[in-house]
């Protein structure tokens, strides 16, 4: 008797719970309903983001050429206010000029007196510039000599004689008559001295023109706009779009809330291409969806030294959305509910004949398949009436066919009849023969009751067979206390030999494991011969016309009986031939099996085999 197996409440109840038709078709129309209406919303938002989002690109583009526009503007006031500072104070070319004058050697041959002269040229022009309007509205302002050196700068008054001639505005002067750049407090060349450290929110569009005057250059001015949160703002107020400032360093300041602007660095520090400067990104922010644009400040300038973000959210531009799905979804429970009162007059013209298919199955379910139904409707409920009869048509000739099944005990054997591709009058296969054979069964009959010799044939058939079956075998017969196994038929396999070898050594192993079971339990150990040969062999389907097996006929399986007869001679446990042993495709299977037996002459073969064993 099997174990008893309790099932939990919850599955009783479960698999208790019938749903009749009425209930099926409620069902089914509120799953269309709800399907369709998820499908128009569906529809609605991806159409609808689509356009917002096209809306938002627009205005991403509209803002870089404002912002283009107004760098411009920026970049044309410095250089005009720088013109205009140059022919209108003659008291600043001088100081230029002597600074510039000095570093010719015309008379001051002296290094102190070029310090001097420098240091005299900071002090002019701190008395000078503080009072000119270009100067009060600079961040950044920067006075040179003609040969680069520092003479004046706003964010430290107090320096001059360093040479700035390795600045890139410097190199760019060598070839443009008016240099463009991007500044920020971290850059080595200009941090020590040009842009105060206290200002990290913030960038500086940098312009350097030549103080020219009568065709002489008497120095350079650089002059820089600071560009923080505030302006940032006003241009969000203008474009209707959240701004950041961006260079290599991460996010400098935005217009965004503090724990958006946080995600937006951890996103840019992990995730955003620098090199794609014109991509558009959808990014998560602090528990809304934005849409995102990067192009560089200036258009002469790397996007790496200072760039603008330009954020719209994605979550606010879709609330109207949320607002239409609750729309939609009270819609759909109107429809619902429609949908279900003309279900139920619906319901009523399938149960008559859903009824009699009913009363019909339980009839065949008590065995008799006369049964048949008249189902004359001209629907579908029609057809499935017919497909009724048809089916209590094949399950009589099913119950024919179990007939045959009867007749088979290898599962694989039922399968390749019923499926067609065994030949009934018999074919010839190449296959591996395992034969199994227990040593002293006679004894163990007379030293055991009836019940507990069969129990212990029954265990040991049973241990051996799934070590069979795990390596693609299949059990033929049970030959009194004999198993009768082949490799390779009725299914073909490349490698029934090492399958077979597998196999014959997972039943030496697992008749050790058995000992100790029997041993706990008091039963006699049990010895086998195991005996295995490959080669051609025809399967046929062999005996009367009322009782059938499937059977290997030829010199193979009497080989292999031999081979497992061979064991009590050699007082071995496992015997296989060469032609198995030369087969084998494993090759720490056949280390195992690499001790050879003397070659011994067979009955029926006129010269020695060579046999090969594992002790």
């Amino acid at each position: 008797m099997g174990p008893h197996i309790r099932q939990s409440p919850n599955v009783s109840t479960i698999m208790a719970i019938k749903i009749n038709f009425q209930t099926k078709l409620f069902l089914v129309l509120g799953a269309v309903v709800c399907l369709s209406i998820m499908s128009i919303l569906f529809i609605i938002q991806d159409t609808t983001k689509k356009r917002v989002q096209e809306n938002i690109k627009k205005r991403f583009e509209n803002t870089q050429v404002a912002l283009r526009h107004l760098q411009k503007l920026r970049t044309q006031f410095a250089i005009d206010a720088i013109d205009t500072l140059t022919t209108s104070n003659a008291h600043f070319r001088s100081v230029l000029s002597t600074a510039s004058v000095q570093g010719d050697g015309l008379g001051f041959g002296d290094n102190n007196n070029e310090h001097e002269i420098l240091k005299d040229s900071n002090l002019r022009l701190l008395s000078i510039l503080p009072f000119l309007s270009l100067y009060k509205k600079a961040a950044i302002f920067i006075a040179t000599n003609a040969e680069g050196v520092l003479l004046f700068s706003k964010a430290f008054p107090g320096k001059f004689g360093i040479d700035l001639t390795n600045l890139y505005l410097f190199k760019e002067l060598s070839e443009k008559p008016v240099a463009v750049d991007v500044w920020r407090t971290d850059m080595q060349k200009e941090k020590d001295f040009l842009v105060s450290a206290d200002e990290s929110d913030a960038v500086y569009h940098m312009i350097a023109k030549p103080v020219v005057f009568r065709d002489e250059i008497h120095g350079v001015v650089i002059f820089g706009s600071r560009i923080d949160k505030d302006i940032l703002l006003r241009l969000k107020n203008i474009s209707g779009v959240d701004l950041a400032l961006y260079s290599s360093d991460g996010i400098h300041t935005s217009t965004l809330p503090l724990t958006a602007e946080q995600a937006l660095t951890d996103f840019m520090t992990t995730s955003l291409d620098d090199g794609k400067k014109s991509d558009f990104h959808e990014i998560f922010l602090d528990k809304e969806s934005y849409l995102s644009r990067k192009f560089s400040i200036l258009s002469d300038v790397g996007i790496e030294k200072g760039s603008f973000i330009a954020l719209k959210s994605l979550t606010k531009e879709m609330k109207f959305v949320s607002k239409l799905r609750i729309t939609f979804i009270v819609m759909g429970g109107v429809i619902l509910l429609i949908a279900l009162g003309l279900s139920f007059f619906m319901a009523k013209s399938f149960t008559k004949p859903l009824k009699k298919l009913a009363m019909a199955a339980k009839s065949i379910g008590a065995g008799k398949l006369d049964t048949s139904v008249d189902i004359r409707t001209g629907d579908e409920l029609e057809t499935l009436g017919n497909a009724f009869n048809n089916m209590v048509n094949g399950l009589k000739e099913k119950e024919f066919i179990e007939d045959i099944f009867g007749k088979y005990v290898d599962k694989h054997v039922k399968d390749e009849v019923l499926s067609g591709r065994m030949p009934l009058d018999g074919e010839q296969k190449e296959v591996s023969v395992l034969f199994s054979d227990l040593r002293d069964f006679t004894v163990l009959i007379e030293q055991n009751n009836s019940k507990k010799a069969v129990k212990i044939m029954n265990r040991y058939f049973e241990v051996m067979s799934q070590a069979i079956h795990r390596n693609n075998g299949h059990v033929l017969q049970f030959i009194g206390d004999e198993i009768y196994a082949v490799f390779g038929a009725p299914v073909f396999s490349k490698n029934h030999c090492t399958d077979a070898v597998k196999a014959a050594l997972a039943m030496k192993n697992k008749l050790s494991v058995l000992n100790n079971e029997f041993k706990e339990r008091g039963w006699p150990i049990l010895k086998h011969g195991i005996g295995v040969h490959s080669g051609k062999a025809v399967a046929a389907n062999i005996g009367s016309p009322d009782r059938m097996s499937y059977l290997l006929v030829g010199s193979t399986v009497n080989i292999a009986a031999r081979l497992q007869e061979l064991n009590k001679t050699f007082k071995t446990e496992l015997i296989i031939s060469e032609s198995t042993f030369n087969k084998i495709d494993l090759q720490d299977i056949k280390m195992l099996l690499s001790e050879e037996l003397p070659p011994s002459k067979l009955k029926g073969l006129t010269t020695p085999v060579r046999l090969f064993t594992c002790r």
